[in-house]
């Protein structure tokens, strides 16, 4: 059986209050509990335990990371959370950074046989991305060009990447159900079930 971790990394602010975020994360554990997965999850800005939130990854298969994007990156404390429990995690989410066997750098990550997908909310439009014509701000680049850090820490403690999903000017047009039925049509089509 499947086991999912959903991490919800809303950091709350007055002009942010989480609703979208939270009921993404409340969407995606419904459906996984629909077909019969075991899910836990993670909302940081209620506070965790760097060790049980180890145990959390050691447990799953797959970690589904939903976040708002706060001023181009994750909110600190979804960062704050990450550095405390990825490096709480050493022995068990990494050995170290993969040289001492004489490897390439970054190839100590224990999670091999796991997977993570990201899944974010964005004010910017869509159209500022992968165009060369109309970004001013992220110049032809991609999500995951964003997040290269967030991606190399990933993969730094061995996970591998699934297709994430992302959800643009969603203070603009906040369309909360067309975002569920798209965040559960990802799920479906993306997840290996098998």
């Amino acid at each position: 059986m499947k086991k999912i971790l959903i991490i919800n990394g809303h950091e709350f602010w007055p002009s942010s209050p989480g609703i979208l975020n939270s009921t993404l994360a409340k969407t995606a554990f419904d459906f996984f509990k629909e077909i019969d997965f075991e899910v836990k999850s993670t909302v940081i800005n209620e506070g965790f335990n760097p060790e049980e939130e180890v145990e959390k990854y050691i447990w799953a298969n797959v970690i589904i990371y939903i976040s708002p994007v706060y001023w181009f990156d994750i909110p600190a404390g979804f960062k704050n959370y990450i550095e405390k429990v990825f490096s709480g995690g050493k022995g068990q989410l990494f050995t170290d950074d993969g040289r001492s066997g004489g490897g390439k750098y970054g190839t100590g990550g224990l999670l091999e046989a796991k997977k993570y997908m990201f899944i974010t909310t964005w004010n910017a439009p869509e159209e500022a991305f992968n165009n060369a014509t109309s970004s001013f701000i992220f110049e032809n680049k991609s999500v995951d060009d964003v997040f290269l850090g967030f991606h190399a820490a990933q993969k730094f403690i061995g996970l591998k990447k699934m297709p994430g999903i992302h959800f643009f000017d969603v203070k603009r047009r906040p369309e909360i159900d067309k975002f569920k039925r798209d965040l559960i049509q990802h799920l479906h089509f993306n997840l290996n079930f098998k």
